[in-house]
C-alpha cells in the first residue's frame, strides 16, 4: 500500500491527465469536424483515466489495461458495486475507441458518435470525481486533525 501524500499525488496526476483528455475531446468535437474518430477515442481514455485515478485514490493496483469494463467489473465493484453498476454505461467507449483506431478509419464514427462519447464522458466524471475528491480528503482530513491535536497540547507550536 503507498503512504497517503504519494497516493495524493499520483491520483492527481491521473485526474489531470483525464482533465486534458476531456478538454481535448470537446476541442476536437467543436473545432475539426473530421476528427470524430479522435473525439470518441479521447472520451474512451479521459473515462479509463478517470476510473484509475479512482482506483488508485483507493489504494487499489491494477493492471495495465485499457478495458474499462474490466476496471469496472474487476476493481471498482470491489470497493463500491453500487458505482460500479452506475457506471456501468461506460463500457460502450471501448467500441468507440476501437473503431476509431482501426481500418477502415473512424468507420461508423460521425459527429453524433462523438456527442455521444462525450455525453458518456460527462456521466462518468460526474459519478467518479466527486468520489475521488472525497477520497483525497479523507487522506488529508487526519493530518489537520493531528497538527490541530499537537498545537492544543502546545500553544506555543
Amino acid at each position: 500500500m503507498s503512504e497517503p501524500d504519494d497516493r495524493a499525488a499520483v491520483t492527481r496526476e491521473w485526474v489531470e491527465r483525464a482533465a486534458l483528455d476531456v478538454e481535448n475531446a470537446r476541442a476536437l468535437l467543436g473545432v475539426f469536424p473530421s476528427a470524430y474518430d479522435n473525439v470518441v477515442f479521447l472520451a474512451q481514455q479521459a473515462v479509463e483515466k478517470i476510473i484509475k485515478a479512482f482506483l488508485v485514490a483507493s489504494d487499489v493496483r491494477f493492471p495495465k489495461i485499457h478495458a474499462i469494463e474490466v476496471l469496472l467489473d474487476g476493481y471498482v465493484a470491489s470497493l463500491d458495486p453500487d458505482l460500479a453498476q452506475a457506471a456501468d454505461f461506460a463500457v460502450e467507449l471501448p467500441d468507440y475507441a476501437v473503431l476509431a483506431r482501426y481500418p477502415p478509419k473512424g468507420e461508423g464514427i460521425d459527429r453524433g458518435a462523438g456527442v455521444h462519447a462525450l455525453e458518456l464522458m460527462d456521466r462518468a466524471w460526474a459519478l467518479f470525481e466527486p468520489r475521488i475528491a472525497t477520497l483525497l480528503e479523507t487522506d488529508e482530513a487526519p493530518e489537520d486533525a493531528d497538527e490541530a491535536d499537537a498545537q492544543a497540547r502546545d500553544p506555543d507550536a
